[in-house]
């Protein structure tokens, strides 16, 4: 009997320790995707996606001015030349087309890829920002309410996106 009055007595002695532990957790939320606009790393990836991007769009309006030739020469020509002529002409307009439909994919899926690629070293900089600034705060979560999830953050919930623009040099 006393042994198991000894193992309540600890068992509720343990308890009220959690429950002592549980009213110091600390919990952190910012919003990510508002700090990471005001990175001059976040605008550099951009300008640099842009650069790329507009290189790929000067090639893909040549190739549509290269097919918008050979269409008008088509219609121009379709009462005038020989069948085999015009068939042989448009088959060669139709792979155009194709060409320019398979180069507009690879260029979507490349530039997609390159975003990701310079955006990673962006997240992980403030990803790195963000667990310093958690750290220094003994937090035990930090949740992004960039996507409004969680919908409420508690006042006793600490902001520390001001914090991480700090760490960052944002102002």
């Amino acid at each position: 009997m006393k042994k198991f009055f000894f193992a309540l007595f600890s068992i509720a002695l343990l308890s009220s320790g959690m429950a002592l532990n549980a009213q110091n957790l600390k919990f952190g939320h910012i919003e990510s995707q508002r700090i990471i606009v005001q990175m001059p790393e976040y605008t550099k990836a951009g300008d640099s996606l842009n650069v790329v991007k507009e290189k790929y769009d000067l090639q893909l309006e040549r190739m549509q001015v290269e097919i918008n030739k050979k269409y008008n020469e088509l219609v121009e020509n379709q009462n005038v030349l020989d069948s085999l002529i015009l068939e042989s002409m448009f088959a060669e307009y139709q792979s155009m087309g194709e060409r320019l439909q398979n180069f507009q994919g690879q260029v979507q899926t490349k530039l997609r890829n390159l975003e990701g690629v310079l955006l990673e070293s962006v997240m992980a900089k403030l990803e790195t920002a963000i667990k310093s600034v958690a750290v220094e705060l003994d937090l035990i979560y930090v949740f992004d309410i960039s996507g409004r999830n969680p919908i409420y953050a508690s006042p006793k919930s600490v902001d520390i996106g001001p914090m991480v623009k700090e760490k960052l040099g944002i102002q």
